[in-house]
């Protein structure tokens, strides 16, 4: 998958996103984020179908890494803005 960002939810899975630059790093819940709106991130999992989740950013803080998407925030694709939305795709597994 090249170069990536992650998220990581309360359990501690992994969800790789390029949405912020492909520096390699790496956010848990309550970690500072650098963006500066609230909003969600797509981020993928391993596994089959590729699994989708919502990276959940509200006041520069990762809040939760979520299976449902919150409609009444902003969403940037998985490989940034511009992108096409992965969950959107067939297959996608979300």
């Amino acid at each position: 998958m090249g170069m990536f960002d992650s998220f990581h939810d309360k359990n501690n899975d992994e969800w790789q996103t390029k949405a912020f630059g492909r520096s390699l790093e790496r956010w848990d819940i309550g970690d500072p984020v650098p963006v500066p709106f609230d909003c969600q991130a797509e981020g993928l999992g391993s596994g089959p179908g590729w699994p989708v989740r919502f990276a959940t950013i509200r006041g520069g803080v990762l809040v939760d890494v979520a299976t449902e998407r919150d409609e009444s925030l902003p969403l940037i694709p998985y490989g940034g803005l511009g992108s096409t939305y992965m969950h959107e795709q067939e297959g996608s597994g979300s």
